[in-house]
């Protein structure tokens, strides 16, 4: 999931600067193949693909596999690693709608022993 909240701040960046060509490589299937899907539903996919299609650059999204040995690559492995180490996280994401549903059961399963 790291790559997912990596990729925003790319583009950000790549926004930020006005480049008028970029690349996004990233060894994440996960990520790449939720940005492509048409009927996603996780906030922070959609808010990537609209970012993405209202820049008037050009942005490439881009898979290579793991592990082989692309710096670029592999200094971000080492990064996403020092990050996994932390005590928080600098970012949220808002519960899921399987998270939300668990929640309403027990609380109309609590109101509902309590009556």
């Amino acid at each position: 999931m790291s790559e997912v909240v990596a990729i925003p701040q790319a583009v950000k960046y790549i926004i930020g600067r006005q480049l008028r060509q970029a690349k996004i490589i990233s060894d994440s299937r996960f990520a790449l193949m939720s940005l492509s899907s048409v009927h996603e539903r996780r906030v922070i996919i959609n808010e990537i693909k609209d970012n993405t299609r209202e820049y008037l650059g050009d942005i490439q999204l881009i898979w290579i596999r793991a592990h082989r040995g692309l710096e670029g690559n592999e200094r971000a492995d080492q990064l996403a690693k020092m990050t996994s180490t932390k005590d928080h996280a600098d970012f949220s994401f808002c519960p899921s709608r399987i998270q939300i549903k668990n929640a309403a059961r027990r609380e109309i399963l609590e109101a509902w022993q309590q009556r």
